[in-house]
């Protein structure tokens, strides 16, 4: 049986990733599998819990790194790889292309670039995905969508302790994601236009490979 295709799609918090994903889901319904980082499978979960907490303490860098990866490992065996394995196309909110954007650059954590690499052909082998597609866009108009959709759920705070660091280091992460395409034939999408535009271009990359 042919394996699966595997799509990424990432960028900064607010960047339009889950509007994508649903996008996405109408237009291919049940014939796909769609998931999210950190999470997407029982345990991946549980830490994902660990990793998210709004509480605004950050974590050690080196702990957030082995926690990410520990669930992306959880995440392949329980969902991703026999999902592939299957047939079965899968699109992801996030993979390792933000753990490289956000511990390794965002933190300036030069030291774990190398066991970056590693982890990534330890966890994933020959299941790495087929195309990741890094949404683009100024932190300003990050921020300003992540205020705006905070404010039709009715909430008052983001429990994302990421999203919510400074300026500073939202622009290191926006330059880690656009280096990871680069080093890995990544594509990189102009985000600030409207949700339709970006769609299109997303599926003009999907398209070529399902055919």
């Amino acid at each position: 049986m042919k394996r699966g295709l595997f799509v990424v799609i990432d960028g900064l918090g607010g960047s339009g990733k889950s509007t994508q994903m649903e996008l996405l889901k109408k237009r291919l319904k049940n014939k796909a599998t769609y998931t999210k980082e950190p999470g997407g499978a029982p345990r991946a979960e549980r830490i994902r819990d660990i990793l998210k907490g709004g509480d605004g303490n950050a974590l050690d860098p080196l702990t957030d790194f082995f926690l990410f990866w520990a669930a992306r490992a959880e995440h392949m065996t329980a969902l991703i790889k026999p999902a592939l394995m299957k047939g079965k196309n899968v699109f992801c909110d996030r993979f390792d292309s933000s753990t490289f954007a956000m511990q390794v650059r965002g933190e300036e954590q030069k030291g774990l670039e190398k066991f970056f690499w590693e982890c990534r052909e330890a966890s994933l082998g020959k299941f790495r995905p087929d195309i990741y597609i890094i949404l683009d866009t100024p932190h300003g108009i990050a921020k300003d969508r992540r205020v705006s959709r905070l404010d039709r759920l009715g909430r008052k705070k983001n429990n994302d302790r990421f999203d919510e660091r400074g300026e500073a280091y939202q622009n290191k992460v926006r330059a880690g994601y656009k280096e990871f395409a680069k080093k890995v034939g990544g594509h990189v999408l102009d985000a600030s236009q409207g949700s339709d535009e970006v769609h299109a271009q997303i599926w003009r990359i999907v398209e070529k490979k399902l055919k």
